[in-house]
C-alpha cells in the first residue's frame, strides 16, 4: 500500500528548506523518532561495533581480553563484527511500515525541476536586463 503525499508548491529557497526539513521530520516520525543504529558482536562478546547512518562506524568496544587473540584472528573477528553491525543497521534502516509512493514523489520532483528551471530563467533574464540598464546609464552624459 502506498502512502499518499500532499503536494506543496515551492516558491522560494526558504520554502525548499522548509520542505526538506518537513521530509526529514516525517522520516524520523515514521521510524518512531528513534535514531537508527546497528550493533555487531564478535569473539564471544570481546568485540562490539556500533554503526549509524549513512553506514559509518560510530564506536568500537574492545574487551582487554581481546589482546590474547592473534593478529590474524583479531582482524577476522573485527571484520565480522563490523559486517554484522552494518547488516543490523541496514535491516533497521529499511523502509518505514508505510512505504513511500514513488510515483507521487517522482511527480513532485519533476514539478520542482520545472518550476526551478522557470525561476532560474526569469532570474537570469532579470540579471541581463539589469546589466543592460547599467550599460545604458554608463553611456549617458552626466
Amino acid at each position: 500500500m502506498h502512502r499518499r503525499t500532499t503536494v506543496r508548491h515551492v516558491t522560494d529557497s526558504s520554502d525548499l528548506i522548509n520542505l526538506l526539513a518537513s521530509a526529514e521530520a516525517a522520516t524520523a516520525a515514521a521510524r518512531g523518532g528513534e535514531s537508527v543504529a546497528g550493533e555487531g558482536v564478535a569473539a564471544d562478546g570481546l568485540i562490539v561495533v556500533h554503526t549509524g547512518l549513512p553506514g559509518r562506524v560510530t564506536g568500537i568496544h574492545l574487551d582487554p581480553a581481546v589482546s590474547r587473540l592473534s593478529l590474524a584472528d583479531f582482524a577476522e573477528e573485527l571484520t565480522s563484527a563490523v559486517n554484522a553491525s552494518l547488516a543490523d543497521l541496514q535491516a533497521q534502516a529499511g523502509a518505514p511500515s508505510g512505504s513511500v509512493d514513488l510515483d507521487a514523489l517522482g511527480g513532485q520532483l519533476r514539478d520542482l525541476q520545472e518550476r526551478t528551471s522557470r525561476q532560474f530563467s526569469a532570474f537570469t533574464d532579470s540579471l541581463v536586463e539589469a546589466q543592460a540598464a547599467l550599460a545604458r546609464r554608463a553611456g549617458e552624459p552626466r
